[in-house]
């Protein structure tokens, strides 16, 4: 468990130009993933906006339904469903397959769907956590009531299983962020060393965070970047250069922001563990 000493200042999240109800365009931000479904039976809508509020508490203003189409609106996003009968691209699944650690048989499992469903979240930039939740409830709302196997977030290239998903879903009642969902974290040895990296922070208005050759054991290198992402998440802070992290133990990082070594193009915050 970590906990955060000081940050040097905050960092704004990135705006999306994409509209949403009740927010102005230039603030807003979308959230975007797939149900991928087992077979091409039409989904039940009804029963889907029905799961929405009842079993997954959210509190709906409208919605509405056309053909292949179900929008739900709250008071600060806007939610669109959209039922697609053929599966997502093949390539980029079994590609994402790949690095499915969490999902051992997806290789074998997630290329076989044959249609899917498309929810996106848009609303206001600045709240992207809440974003987020509500954005896990609603896929999970689809995965309760259709013949799923998976979900897949492209923006961070995450697949995991339905039950997974579900599982994590549910920790939102106990104010458990659902971090696995909605961040990909990447471990490997190379010279006998630990490298491991984060990939989706940026979503929430920070650098992905990233360690370079360490001694540690891949699992000690990921419970530390878990804890950096999950408690920032928690406590709605920005990590940035120069912020430092302590552990309950009275460990201290300090965060360096680099080229990555990982991510192409990208620049990382690297923590010296």
């Amino acid at each position: 468990m970590l906990k955060p000493i000081f940050f040097i200042a905050l960092i704004a999240c990135t705006p999306s130009s994409i509209a949403a109800q009740k927010t102005p365009a230039s603030d807003n931000k979308a959230v975007s993933g797939m149900v991928l479904l087992n077979d091409q039976t039409p989904v039940d809508f009804n029963a889907i906006a029905e799961s929405v509020k009842k079993d997954w508490g959210i509190r709906l203003d409208s919605f509405s339904q056309s053909g292949k189409n179900l929008v739900l609106y709250t008071t600060s996003a806007t939610i669109r469903l959209t039922n697609m009968d053929y599966p997502a691209s093949i390539v980029e699944i079994k590609s994402a397959a790949e690095g499915a650690w969490m999902w051992q048989a997806a290789r074998e499992e997630a290329p076989l769907h044959q249609s899917q469903v498309i929810v996106t979240v848009v609303g206001a930039g600045n709240r992207p956590v809440q974003l987020y939740k509500l954005y896990t409830s609603v896929v999970a709302a689809v995965l309760d009531n259709t013949r799923a196997c998976g979900v897949y977030l492209p923006g961070q290239y995450l697949l995991h299983s339905k039950d997974f998903f579900l599982q994590s879903a549910r920790s939102l009642d106990q104010n458990v962020l659902p971090i696995y969902c909605w961040i990909y974290f990447g471990m490997f040895q190379k010279d006998g060393m630990t490298c491991a990296y984060t990939y989706g922070l940026t979503e929430f208005g920070m650098p992905d965070l990233e360690i370079v050759q360490s001694r540690h054991t891949l699992q000690e290198a990921h419970a530390v970047l878990y804890d950096i992402a999950r408690d920032a998440l928690q406590n709605n802070a920005k990590l940035q250069d120069g912020s430092v992290i302590e552990t309950l133990e009275g460990e201290k990082f300090t965060l360096k922001l680099s080229k990555s070594l990982y991510l192409e193009g990208q620049q990382t915050l690297q923590v010296g563990y």
